[in-house]
């Protein structure tokens, strides 16, 4: 039905449009994206070296792309996270779950190929938990499914609250130059954190566009938070206390310094939002602490 090749980037407009259709369904979203044709061009702008030579297209015989699979990999830490796939299949058609597969096969197997995966053989799926045909297309290439996640957001006069309150002089503050300091928020990360999209080295060198803040006691930093700014929010990406200082409200602080930080640096958004693992309780206490609430569950699959 769809014919199958390299993206171009004259296909990004149309993909963008694509995109933002599908996202704001859950049977077919995406974690990786958010839903506005805002955020998801700025998402694609952000795949470096750039998005078409990372990505594969299903065209109808129009041209108009009907399909996508973007791929963003790290060399560095041999893995790669496949945005997708998307298909769209027009409304009543009889064979519409074939259809769909079918693309999505075809779509998988020309990105296996493209330069970006070359080496590469650790790839992950992340989609919401109502999108079933992801869940069967993981199952069916291999992918292992793995916890589910859930997604929080803050918004209206708990973000405000939030954003306007007092800053201790002895609270969190950005990240700077000491290598003392940010050689401890990478083992901290590494710790926390093992095999994540961003590593150590990575986050405190701003290589994935995160502001961190940390928080700092007599022995180095206590904890740290890193995150960045979308068109239309403001995300929390991690937070990590050290063990024996849990529970002491240092999660908050950082989270709310984060918040303050990235307002200050990229100016003010309607949303916040921040990524769980489902049964991580503590998190989920502490951010609804902070008025966040739930806002849609993700489930992440894997094929190493």
């Amino acid at each position: 039905m769809y014919s199958i090749r390299a993206a171009t980037p004259a296909d990004e407009p149309a993909v963008v449009g694509l995109l933002t259709r599908l996202q704001a369904e859950p049977e077919h979203h995406i974690g990786y994206h958010g839903v506005s044709a805002e955020e998801i061009a700025a998402e694609l702008g952000g795949l470096a070296p750039d998005w078409a030579t990372g990505a594969v297209v299903a065209v109808d015989g129009r041209g108009v792309p009907r399909g996508v699979l973007s791929v963003e990999a790290d060399p560095g830490l041999g893995r790669a996270w496949l945005y997708g796939p998307f298909v769209e299949v027009p409304d009543g058609h009889p064979a519409a779950r074939q259809v769909w597969h079918n693309t999505a096969d075809d779509l998988l197997d020309l990105a296996l190929g493209l330069p970006r995966l070359r080496g590469v053989t650790d790839l992950e799926l992340y989609g919401h938990r109502r999108n079933r045909r992801l869940c069967d297309f993981a199952a069916r290439h291999g992918f292992a499914a793995g916890s589910a996640s859930r997604v929080f957001t803050l918004a209206g006069g708990a973000l405000r609250s939030t954003l306007v309150g007092m800053a201790s002089a002895n609270g969190p503050r950005v990240l700077g130059a000491d290598p003392r300091h940010r050689a401890q928020v990478v083992d901290l990360h590494e710790r926390c954190f093992p095999n994540r999209t961003a590593g150590g080295a990575q986050l405190v060198d701003g290589d994935r566009g995160h502001t961190v803040v940390v928080l700092t006691g007599a022995d180095g930093v206590i904890g740290y938070a890193a995150g960045f700014a979308q068109p239309e929010e403001l995300y929390v990406d991690y937070v990590a206390v050290d063990p024996n200082m849990r529970d002491a409200g240092a999660g908050r602080s950082l989270v709310q310094a984060l918040l303050r930080a990235l307002v200050a640096e990229h100016g003010a958004r309607p949303q916040a939002a921040a990524v769980i693992a489902l049964g991580n309780d503590a998190s989920e206490r502490m951010f609804t602490a902070l008025g966040f609430t739930l806002h849609l569950e993700l489930v992440a699959y894997r094929r190493a």
